[in-house]
């Protein structure tokens, strides 16, 4: 795993210091990551999950996406999702949610793992 990715992790640790953190080497540099638990809020059933993800090896230069949850998330309101929040996905073994939240000017200037997750949190929180 490349320094700048291990780094990362270490800023997810110190962001979410409540939750449990796994990861899984990707053998090219960069890694799978589970958080959990995250909370989402009253908006949605659960009111807290899981947040998946894959930190690539070119890491801080590329962008961190797509962004998972659990695949047993409802909105409280019973509205159903509709793109880019879209059913019928695994990550790490796991029935998901896909959030597709793409920071498409990634790759000119660094990311930062922490922010990408707080901003698909935010995302999330701001559905209309």
């Amino acid at each position: 795993m490349k320094v700048e990715v291990s780094a990362g992790i270490e800023d997810l640790r110190k962001q979410f210091p409540a939750a449990n953190i796994t990861t899984r080497d990707d053998g090219q540099g960069g890694a799978y990551i589970v958080i959990e638990p995250i909370a989402l809020g009253s908006r949605f059933l659960p009111a807290q999950t899981w947040v998946g993800f894959h930190i690539p090896a070119q890491y801080p230069y590329a962008d961190i996406y797509p962004v998972f949850i659990g695949g047993d998330i409802r909105r409280a309101d019973g509205i159903g999702f509709v793109a880019p929040v879209t059913m019928g996905h695994t990550f790490e073994g796991r029935q998901a949610l896909q959030v597709s939240r793409r920071n498409s000017a990634a790759q000119n200037g660094r990311q930062k793992v922490c922010a990408k997750v707080l901003k698909v949190l935010d995302f999330l929180e701001r559905l209309p």
